[in-house]
């Protein structure tokens, strides 16, 4: 009878690197560009919100899908990357794309980061979600709304985001970029993105509802997440058919990207994305980009699928091997406690990309980080190569 195995465990992705093309766009909502990483960036702005009239051309303080994919880094016009740091404890930090400089924001713990009008906006996970935001230099730290919210986009026209209320219902609430005026736009219903003066909900049905009208329309009748919208068209995965999916803004021509997968971000042109290949140590994971307009696909990373231990150093077990002959493991790396045999080991593990303007980042656990920096956790810098940047 095979032993009990409690593993200290992650997943991902080492070295392996081929660079995905890159642009440089505005951050402004309309592009009609399908080069890849052609994603948004902030501009300052003096215009008021109108909630009754969204702009139809208008500054966003996030990019692609990296909301959906929680929101841990976003770039900023003035040349800065903000950040959840791994280094230090989940607090906010900016930093240049090149790692110098960088500079704590906040003690606080965000997600879904936003910037825009020199305001870094976002939820603190140690005050329940509550909404933030802090000047980009770090001054005038300011609760703008408490209460438990998520999905968070912030936009010229107002911030969109969710919230639960007392009965642990889901409503899509709009307010004011100083936290006033907070209304209720749609009830029952979680937020996937906002674009143009239309809020994009589900999760069971993807619907649109356009604020200016008034009317709510339905799209796709399945589960989606990692939604985003673009001049292109929505692109969303289908979680029950296990499909990423591109149709047009009208809802028309839904057609499949890709099947299989997951972590999915869109952003600008490129299909960032989780798959499985294989190597000489077994199956694998790989980090993938796809260019949606030429539907090539490179990988970014490939999975480190052996484990090491807490220095660094292989143990000679791959991921192969624990899963299918663990009988043959050697003894010396297995150790008892009251919860039955444990084997030390770990493995490298990642999910979303994040992109930040022209540059690409990754949450991620590394032995690559630990040999340089003693841990496991990091933020991964993969354009071009991959570097331990946080």
């Amino acid at each position: 009878m095979y032993k009990k195995f409690l593993l200290l465990m992650v997943l991902i992705l080492t070295s392996s690197f081929a660079a995905c093309n890159m642009g440089k766009n505005e951050n402004i909502s309309p592009t009609d560009s399908s080069e890849p990483i052609n994603t948004t960036t902030v501009l300052p702005t003096d215009k008021p919100n109108t909630l009754s009239t969204p702009p139809i051309s208008e500054l966003l303080g996030f990019e692609g899908g990296n909301i959906g994919a929680g929101g841990l880094v976003c770039s900023g016009k003035d040349g800065y990357i903000y950040y959840r740091s791994e280094s230090d404890g989940w607090k906010l930090y900016k930093a240049k794309p090149d790692g110098s400089e960088k500079t704590k924001l906040s003690n606080r713990v965000p997600q879904c980061i936003n910037v825009l009008e020199g305001w870094v906006f976002f939820c603190d996970f140690t005050d329940d979600f509550s909404i933030y935001k802090v000047r980009t230099d770090g001054k005038e730290e300011t609760k703008l709304v408490d209460g438990y919210y998520d999905n968070l986009y912030v936009a010229e026209s107002g911030m969109y985001f969710d919230m639960r209320d007392s009965n642990n219902s889901i409503q899509i609430y709009h307010a004011d970029l100083d936290g006033k005026n907070m209304t209720m736009i749609v009830p029952d219903a979680s937020l996937m993105y906002y674009y143009k003066g239309k809020i994009y909900l589900g999760s069971k049905q993807l619907r649109v509802y356009d604020i200016k009208a008034g009317t709510e329309k339905a799209l796709i009748n399945t589960y989606v997440h990692n939604v985003s919208v673009d001049d292109n068209g929505i692109y969303f995965w289908a979680v029950d058919k296990g499909e990423f999916h591109h149709m047009d803004l009208d809802g028309g021509n839904d057609r499949v990207i890709i099947r299989g997968g997951d972590y999915f971000n869109y952003c600008g042109g490129n299909l960032f994305y989780v798959g499985i290949s294989e190597n000489k140590n077994g199956p694998c994971h790989t980090v993938n980009c796809l260019n949606t307009a030429t539907d090539k696909t490179v990988v970014l990373l490939e999975e480190a699928n052996e484990y090491f231990n807490a220095h660094g150093e292989w143990v000679g077990v791959t991921l192969k091997q624990f899963n299918e002959h663990p009988e043959t493991i050697n003894p010396g790396l297995i150790k008892q406690d009251d919860q039955g045999d444990i084997f030390i080991g770990y493995t490298e593990s990642v999910g979303y990309v994040y992109a930040a303007g022209e540059y690409l980042f990754m949450r991620a656990s590394l032995r690559e980080s630990i040999l340089e920096n003693g841990k496991l956790d990091c933020i991964a810098r993969l354009d071009g190569r991959l570097t331990i940047w946080d």
